[in-house]
Order: C-alpha cells, then sequence, then structure tokens
C-alpha cells in the first residue's frame, strides 16, 4: 500500500510538472493590484483531486491496521475535509468529524491538529460557536502562530464580531508570508471598507500558496477565486473572469469558480456565458445560488419552462438537502430578489441571523423584510449591515432603497452614488434601478 501511494505521488509530481509551462502561461496578475513580487513564477500544480479517493483509502486502511495511531486516524480527517471542499459532500464532513473526535479520544491534551480539522468541519457546517471554541483552544496551544490567529479571526468575522478579529489581526505578524493571515486580512479590508487593499492582501496570500508546489489544488484555486470575487466587487469585471479562470486552470472542477463566473456574466447580461457557467457549476455542486444565476439566465433567453424547472430544484434544495441550514443565506437571497415566498425568506433569513451576526446576514432579512413592505422594521437590520464601512454595492443599494422608503433621502442619495461608483454594474438589476432612483432625488 505504500509503495502505491508513493508510485501515485510521483505520478503526480511528473504531470504537474509537465502542467507546469501552461499554467504559468495562464496565470496573470491584475494589472490594478500592487503584488508581493513583480517578477513570480507559481510552482507547478499538483492535481492531487485526481487521486483523493486513493489517499483516503490509504488512510482508512492505516487506521484499521494501527487504530491507536492519533495522526493516522487525523490525516483520514483531513483526506476527508479535503474530498468535501473538493466535492462538497455533507457526508465526507460528518466522516472528518468521526475521525477528528477519535484523533482526540487517543489523543486528548493538546492535539491541535484534530482541533483544527473539528474547527473547519463545525465552520462548514455553519456551527459558528462551536467552530469559535475549536479554533480559541488551536490558538491557546499554538500562541504563536499566526495562521492560528488568523483562523480565529476568520471565525469571529463570521459571527459578526469584528472588534474581536481587529484585535487577532492587530498583532505583529510573522515576517513570513502567510498566506491564511493574508487572506483573513483581504476579508477584513473588504468587510470595512478598504477594498483595494483587501485586493492586495489576497494578490501576497496567493503568490504564497501558488508558491508551494505541494498545496493542493482546490487550496491554491481558492485565492484566485477571492481574487475574482474581490474584482468584481470593485468593478473590476475582465480581472475577475481572468481570476476565475485561472482558478478553474488550477482545479478544473470548481463549482465556486464557476458561481463567481455565472455573478459576473449575469452583472453584465452576458446571459449566454451566464447560463453555460452556472450548468457547469450547478452539476458539480447544485448551489442555490449557482441555480439562481441559471434560473435567470433561463428566463433571460426566453426559456420560461427552464427556468421553473430550475426554481423547484432550488425549493427542492431547500426541503431535503439544506443540513444545518447551510444554503440559507443564499435562499433567503434569491426569494427576496424575486419576490417569491417572501414569508419563507423572512423566516429563513431570521434563522441565518441567529446563526451568524454578520452584516450579511443583517442585510438578507433586511432585504426579506423590505420586499414584504415592512420597510421601518427593515431599517435598523439595513444600518447594522453597513455599521463597518463595507462598500459592498449591493448592500449599500439595499440600505439606500430602504433608507428612501423610511424618509431618509440624503442618506439614500449617498448610498446609492457608493453603490454605483464602486461597482457600476453589480446586479443585472439593481445597478439600473440604483440610476433610476438617482435620476428621481436630483
Amino acid at each position: 500500500m505504500r509503495t502505491r501511494v508513493t508510485i501515485v505521488l510521483l505520478c503526480l509530481a511528473f504531470a504537474a510538472l509537465a502542467g507546469w509551462p501552461a499554467f504559468v502561461a495562464h496565470h496573470t496578475a491584475s494589472d490594478d493590484v500592487a503584488t508581493a513580487s513583480v517578477e513570480f513564477t507559481p510552482a507547478p500544480v499538483t492535481p492531487d483531486y485526481l487521486q483523493r479517493d486513493h489517499f483516503v483509502d490509504f488512510y482508512e486502511r492505516a487506521v484499521l491496521r494501527s487504530p491507536g495511531d492519533q495522526i493516522m486516524v487525523r490525516m483520514l480527517a483531513s483526506q476527508y475535509l479535503m474530498r468535501f471542499r473538493e466535492r462538497g459532500d455533507i457526508g465526507d464532513l460528518k466522516r472528518a468529524g468521526v475521525a477528528a473526535r477519535r484523533s482526540i479520544t487517543i489523543q486528548p491534551r493538546e492535539n491541535s491538529g484534530a482541533e483544527g480539522e473539528l474547527a473547519s468541519v463545525a465552520l462548514a457546517l455553519h456551527r459558528f460557536r462551536d467552530a469559535q471554541k475549536y479554533d480559541s483552544d488551536v490558538v491557546r496551544m499554538q500562541p504563536w502562530s499566526t495562521g492560528a490567529a488568523a483562523t480565529l479571526a476568520s471565525t469571529d468575522m463570521e459571527l459578526g464580531e469584528y472588534d474581536e478579529a481587529a484585535a487577532l489581526l492587530g498583532k505583529q505578524p510573522s515576517p513570513y508570508l502567510d498566506a491564511t493571515w493574508e487572506s483573513t486580512v483581504a476579508r477584513y479590508d473588504e468587510l470595512t471598507g478598504r477594498l483595494q487593499a483587501a485586493r492586495t492582501h489576497i494578490a501576497r496570500g496567493m503568490q504564497q500558496a501558488d508558491s508551494v508546489f505541494d498545496n493542493p489544488a482546490e487550496a491554491r484555486a481558492w485565492y484566485h477565486f477571492r481574487a475574482g470575487e474581490l474584482a468584481f466587487e470593485a468593478g473590476d469585471a475582465a480581472a475577475a473572469e481572468r481570476s476565475e479562470r485561472e482558478a478553474l486552470a488550477i482545479f478544473p472542477t470548481d463549482a465556486k469558480a464557476y458561481n463567481a463566473l455565472a455573478r459576473v456574466y449575469c452583472a453584465e447580461h452576458r446571459w449566454r456565458d451566464a447560463l453555460d457557467s452556472a450548468d457547469h457549476g450547478a452539476n458539480l455542486i447544485p448551489l442555490p445560488e449557482t441555480l439562481g444565476y441559471k434560473a435567470d439566465a433561463q428566463r433571460a433567453l426566453g426559456d420560461a419552462e427552464g427556468a421553473r424547472e430550475t426554481d423547484d430544484l432550488i425549493g427542492a434544495v431547500e426541503r431535503i438537502g439544506n443540513a444545518n441550514g447551510i444554503n440559507d443565506r443564499a435562499i433567503a437571497v434569491y426569494d427576496s430578489e424575486h419576490r417569491t415566498h417572501i414569508a419563507d425568506a423572512v423566516r429563513i433569513a431570521r434563522r441565518d441571523l441567529a446563526a451568524r451576526d454578520d452584516i450579511y446576514a443583517e442585510d438578507t432579512l433586511a432585504w426579506a423584510l423590505a420586499m414584504d413592505g415592512r420597510w421601518i422594521e427593515a431599517r435598523p437590520h439595513a444600518l447594522r449591515a453597513v455599521a463597518t464601512g463595507s462598500d459592498d454595492s449591493r448592500v449599500q443599494y439595499h440600505a439606500g432603497v430602504i433608507a428612501l422608503h423610511t424618509g431618509h433621502a440624503s442618506e439614500a442619495r449617498d448610498r446609492l452614488r457608493l453603490a454605483l461608483s464602486v461597482n457600476p454594474h453589480f446586479h443585472p438589476v439593481y445597478a439600473d434601478d440604483a440610476r433610476r432612483l438617482l435620476g428621481s432625488l436630483r
């Protein structure tokens, strides 16, 4: 078995070296984002995802041979987690949790590796308080680790605890480039209205991730995916498209990247491209957000029957494929934007807010209430959504429309202007509506 795995790893290494020139040729940093190095050649991409089942099998057999080896069972948990990230199977999350807890049973004290795996499982299952507890334990065990502090700060932000995240990120980081640290600082900057700084930090994290030969392909692709998200938020659709294509060059079955491309194309009314990207993404992992882009593209292209079928599939995801409320926010956003099942949207948004009171939970509930005609009730949630200074165009648009309907015309004008100045094409419908409303407010 060990010989077979060694051969597999060598094959992956040779495949990576063969594919290196193509990836280097494809890799292009955004022109307007300062990067840590002008000249940078990424390491070859290791297509580890092609052998994930073999790796899982290897560690499952190793655990059977050595049931008292906490390291092997923890490594098995890590493989389950990587397979979940690649394929989206909730069953792998549960298997990872079982394996990580078994590792802790074998070594109950100072088992930071297993605690970290449990934190990742809890976060993916939207058990945010559990994730925070595990992350805090890892920071206690590894007070020197910038990666551990950044991971805890990231979980704090999911819970809307921005002051706590800032305190962790305010500590002097290691002089060495840390991709986790850079990506977490990027998230904090994004949420607090420093979008260009966020793009710089994610570019640094991306460079570090791309410099390590044996980093998992999915993990490397994630940095490009995030760079694309931030580029879109900044109104740079061309850079967003490039970054998402880079993610797919690294990890060809990246459902997140296809979802992000569908968002860009919908905003630009490139409906055929949007449908193609959404189809690819939904066939990999049927995320409600991706299905929503597919339905919008189908409607725009005149396929009303196809759009109805896709809407039905979104409803099925809510009923039978929404373990732990993982898809709550996406479902509430879609229903609110399309003014369907509004009572359900409000109920689901409240459930999401109870799980994690971050600015997007506040924004989602604010807009659901607004679409239900409950403008006064929506107002405090909208204000909390913009309280960190985020210049997310959709959040600012929502807050601006709610301000207008509650008698705050001057504030509405400012927020609508900000939304359009950051990204003139932030949404296929709302961007044009923001321009219309601004015209009426002059």
